[in-house]
């Protein structure tokens, strides 16, 4: 049976000397109030090499070789301790730490996701943009004189909230689930394994922050418009986005939301519970408890038109499906023009 503090060690909030060993393998190990605690917390990192470092005492070098019979059944590769080399001084390393920030929903709908983590190679800078199902990322490297200053930018950035980087390393993970992101596993390369691996349990909520004065008004948050179906948005378009029945200049638009909700139920309750997490962790718990409230009424089956957040998601594409027609169009004339003026040459 797991050490009820377990977890805590592993997601860096328990004791400060048996995370510091369990994770880096910093400390005294045999001067820790829990050795054991500390051995079984490395054991489920997957922390190979501080578990080869201990050789004394003798007992505590036994449950060491124990959990690293344990790795290698569960098929962790488990290097070989190398032989001791001569000593000779090296270059300086220059920690720096990881950081992380999170967005409420922008006017678009979207969170932004920002994490940066850096090793000898260098530093680099990792944004996840979601919403519903869709995933976008960006993914750049950053001289530290870059980073610090990008730092800078996204701490005066009102929209944008540090957390803490193995919750951000955990909301990552989940969503390049199964998904082929190339840039992410770059990140990855550069994130010790123990702290993924902690990331990987971690309840995201666990470090929410305090509730902030400034929780705002908890409804006004939009979902993302690329959770309307395509299809929906070339009917109405085909309709003039202003079909409805006489005395009620709203009755296109109401069929419309509630056919896009019956479309993608599923997906726009999945963008309630990112938007609720992200309002978690910001800060402002209100904002998160209506979101799942809205999550609550969507998968109760209630109808697109009860909901101004569907309202938003569905006006928003068709402007988007608006501006396009209008750009093809403009494309379509000036090509037209361009043959006219060939042939009056």
């Amino acid at each position: 049976m797991a050490h009820p503090q377990l977890a805590s060690i592993l997601d860096r909030t328990g004791h400060a000397a048996t995370v510091a060993w369990a994770h880096d393998g910093e400390g005294n190990l045999a001067a820790l109030p829990d050795a054991d605690l500390a051995i079984d917390a490395a054991v489920a990192l997957g922390n190979a090499a501080v578990l080869q470092a201990v050789q004394a005492p003798k007992n505590l070098r036994k449950l060491a070789a124990a959990g690293l019979h344990k790795l290698k059944s569960r098929g962790v590769r488990v290097a070989e301790a190398a032989a001791p080399r001569a000593f000779s001084l090296g270059t300086e390393e220059v920690h720096v730490p990881p950081r992380a920030f999170i967005s409420t929903p922008n006017t678009l709908g979207n969170i932004h996701l920002v994490l940066t983590a850096t090793d000898r190679e260098g530093s680099c800078i990792m944004e996840l943009v979601y919403g519903g199902s869709k995933l976008q990322d960006e993914h750049g490297h950053a001289t530290r004189s870059e980073l610090r200053q990008f730092w800078r930018e996204l701490e005066h950035d009102a929209g944008m909230h540090e957390i803490p980087f193995v919750t951000a390393l955990h909301l990552g993970d989940a969503l390049v689930q199964g998904r082929h992101a190339r840039s992410w596993d770059q990140l990855i390369e550069k994130v010790d394994p123990a702290t993924l691996t902690a990331a990987r349990l971690l309840d995201p909520a666990r470090h929410a922050p305090a509730a902030r004065n400034d929780d705002g008004d908890p409804a006004d948050w939009p979902l993302p418009a690329w959770l309307v179906d395509g299809k929906l948005v070339e009917d109405l378009a085909e309709n003039g986005f202003g079909a409805h029945e006489p005395g009620s200049p709203d009755g296109w638009l109401d069929e419309g939301l509630d056919r896009a909700l019956r479309l993608s139920r599923d997906e726009f309750a999945a963008a309630c519970e990112h938007v609720a997490l992200a309002f978690t962790l910001a800060g402002r718990p209100r904002a998160a408890a209506e979101a799942r409230e809205v999550k609550r009424r969507i998968e109760a089956g209630e109808p697109g038109r009860n909901f101004a957040q569907v309202r938003q998601a569905v006006l928003l594409a068709c402007f988007d499906d608006i501006r396009r027609r209008e750009a093809e169009h403009k494309a379509d004339m000036d090509g037209i023009m361009r043959m006219v003026g060939r042939q009056g040459e």
